[in-house]
C-alpha cells in the first residue's frame, strides 16, 4: 500500500504542475543560470567547437557517459570531442527540452545528434544530467544507447527490444528504486505512451510496456540506487545510477544508468544504454574506436 501511494505521488506531481522547449520563449521559465548555460549550449551545437564546448565545463569539471568505466576529467573530456569532431565534422547538437530545479543547481536536458560516420547518416537522442557551478557544468552525465549510433555502420547489431509492439502480451524515489532493482513491471508502469531504446513508435497499452520491462529485466540484473531528481513545468526527471550484471555469451558487470522522464500529458521516456547487452566487449570497442578513438 506504501508503495501504491508513493506511485500515486509521484504522478500528482507531474500532473500537477509545462514543459520547457530548451530554445522556446517559454525559457524564461527556467533559472537565470541555466537560461545562461542553454544560450551557451545551443550556440555550440549548432557550431560545434572544441574550445566551446570545454567552455561549457568549469575547471575541475567530471563527466560519465555510456560506455565508460568511471567518470572522465578535463583532459579526457577534450580528448573525447576532439576525436568526435575530427570523425563526424558535421556533428550537431540540438537541444529540444530543458527542466530544472528551482535553485538552478541541477538542470535535465534531451538533444538530437545528427552527423556523418562513414559516409552514413546517423541521428540519435541523448538525454543529460547537469549539475550546474553558476551557468558552466560541474558534473556531468549522459545517458543513451549508444547502438543508434553505431547500428547505421554495423547493421547487424542486434535491437534488445526488436518485434515488441501493441500486440505484445504506476511514487517516490525509493519505492521506484525497489522496483527497478527487484524488476517488477507492474509497480514502475505509468503513463499513457512508453519511448524508450530500441522502440521506433512508443508504447500505449499496459502489456506492450510490461513486454518492454520483461524484455529489460531479462538481459541485465540491475543494481540502481537514486541519483539526481527534479520536479518542475509538469515534467519529472528520476535518476537511477548503478551496474548491470549483463547475462548471454559475454557475462560481466558494467556501469549502468537509467533516466526516466514523465510528462504531465502522460509520456514516459527511458533513456538507457543496450550496448553492453547486445554486443561482445571486443565489438564495442571496435565500434567506439570508430567515434572516440579508444
Amino acid at each position: 500500500m506504501a508503495k501504491a501511494r508513493g506511485l500515486i505521488a509521484l504522478v500528482a506531481a507531474v500532473l500537477m504542475s509545462v514543459a520547457v522547449p530548451a530554445g522556446s520563449a517559454y525559457a524564461s521559465a527556467l533559472p537565470a543560470n541555466v537560461r545562461e548555460f542553454m544560450h551557451s549550449y545551443r550556440q555550440w551545437g549548432a557550431a560545434p567547437t572544441v574550445e566551446a564546448y570545454m567552455n561549457l565545463f568549469t575547471p575541475d569539471a567530471t563527466l560519465m557517459d555510456s560506455g565508460l568505466a568511471a567518470p572522465i576529467d578535463g583532459p579526457k573530456i577534450r580528448a573525447q570531442i576532439v576525436g568526435v569532431l575530427e570523425v563526424v565534422p558535421d556533428y550537431r547538437f540540438d537541444p529540444f527540452t530543458a527542466t530544472a530545479s528551482p535553485d538552478g543547481k541541477v538542470v535535465f536536458v534531451q538533444a538530437r545528434n545528427t552527423g556523418t560516420v562513414q559516409g552514413k547518416p546517423v541521428s540519435f537522442t541523448t538525454m543529460h544530467r547537469l549539475v550546474l557551478e553558476g551557468a558552466q557544468v560541474r558534473q556531468g552525465r549522459r545517458f543513451w544507447d549508444q547502438t543508434e549510433l553505431f547500428r547505421p555502420v554495423a547493421p547487424d547489431l542486434p535491437n534488445l527490444f526488436a518485434g515488441l509492439g501493441e500486440s505484445a502480451s504506476t511514487a517516490e524515489e525509493k519505492p521506484r528504486q525497489r522496483a527497478w532493482n527487484s524488476e517488477r513491471p507492474a509497480a514502475l508502469i505509468v503513463g499513457t505512451g512508453l519511448t524508450g531504446p530500441g522502440l521506433s513508435t512508443p508504447l500505449s497499452s499496459r502489456a506492450a510496456k510490461a513486454a518492454y520491462l520483461r524484455r529489460l529485466f531479462g538481459a541485465v540484473d540491475l543494481d540502481l540506487r537514486a541519483g539526481h531528481a527534479v520536479r518542475q513545468n509538469g515534467i519529472a526527471y528520476l535518476e537511477w545510477i548503478g551496474t548491470a550484471s549483463v547475462a548471454g555469451d559475454h557475462p560481466r558487470t558494467v556501469q549502468f544508468g537509467i533516466v526516466e522522464r514523465l510528462n504531465r500529458d502522460g509520456e514516459w521516456t527511458l533513456a538507457f544504454d543496450t550496448l553492453d547487452v547486445v554486443a561482445s566487449p571486443e565489438r564495442i570497442a571496435q565500434l567506439r574506436a570508430l567515434i572516440f578513438g579508444r
